[in-house]
């Protein structure tokens, strides 16, 4: 089933800390009914990838592709070979803690998945090419991997030429992407870093400062993305509550809600330290791929 939507405010753009002044037209598919290859043109090889039967959910917002697939280790296995063998000059695979979850866009489905296909094309093609961009849009089709339940490490097999990252690579890259030029670059940034890693003080630390930046859209998504840290950033309210001496009332507002999130948050001390084990099981790993 496809659903297609447009929608002012950028509320499809999967972010919810962003709020871009600009039309966002977003499609979905739920199931694993095979999709055109016509739309996926620019990837030439990906078809195997994408139409994989495995595949719970698909989006597409503004030329951006995203699939998502829910299967064993045998099952990634396969996807990998299809990934590695497209003429992509990078291929790269990123392991993270899992499984994952998404949300349709209505939020009235969700899904869970361990691993997923990246495809950045459209518009979203066009912000990689700004200052710093490609940090947060990458070039090339990128495939994530959830590690746990049923994709284990002593079953996974990594095809030759394939480059492994982990958490602490796209942390790197989104927070390099936090002094863009751009300030849609630097707006969006935010919400990646925050995503990736929501227990990171220093993470948090480094988009704070961007309530200070000189453009209102960019102290809007610093203000959204620091709500995700909860409970770890009540050091921060005070430069919040300062945050707010502005005339812009959206802004306004949002620094607000992101104020409550925080003081109502519980302490997640427990699911960080849980989190930062199994980080600590992938990196490992991967330093074990490159001795």
């Amino acid at each position: 089933m496809r659903v297609m939507f447009l929608s002012w405010g950028g509320c499809l753009l999967l972010l919810s800390c962003l709020t871009a002044p600009v039309w966002a037209l977003g499609m979905e598919d739920f199931g694993n009914k095979p999709l055109n290859a016509g739309n996926f043109q620019e990837w030439p090889g990906i078809m195997p990838v994408v139409n994989d039967t495995h595949r719970v959910y698909h989006y597409w917002v503004n030329g951006s592709e995203a699939c998502f697939y829910q299967g064993d280790t045998a099952a990634v296995n396969a996807a990998l070979k299809h990934f590695a063998a497209t003429p992509e000059k990078v291929h790269e695979v990123v392991l993270l803690p899992g499984p994952a979850e998404i949300n349709s866009f209505m939020k009235d489905k969700t899904f869970k998945f361990n691993w997923k296909l990246q495809m950045v094309g459209g518009v979203a093609k066009h912000m990689a090419s700004q200052d710093q961009g490609a940090q947060i849009w990458n070039e090339h089709p990128i495939l994530t991997i959830y590690i746990g339940g049923e994709i284990q490490f002593d079953k996974l097999q990594i095809p030759k030429g394939v480059v492994v990252l982990e958490q602490a690579d796209l942390e790197k890259r989104y927070a390099r992407a936090l002094s863009s030029t751009d300030r849609t670059v630097r707006g969006w940034s935010t919400g990646y870093l925050a995503a990736v890693n929501r227990y990171s003080e220093s993470n948090m630390k480094a988009i704070a400062k961007l309530l200070q930046d000189e453009q209102n859209w960019v102290r809007l998504n610093a203000a959204g993305a620091l709500a995700t840290y909860g409970w770890q950033a009540k050091p921060l309210l005070p430069a919040l509550r300062e945050a707010m001496q502005t005339e812009d009332e959206q802004l306004k507002t949002r620094i607000q809600q992101t104020i409550e999130r925080i003081e109502q948050a519980p302490d997640e001390s427990a699911a960080a330290k849980a989190r930062q084990a199994k980080l600590d099981q992938i990196h490992e790993y991967c330093a074990g791929l490159k001795k």
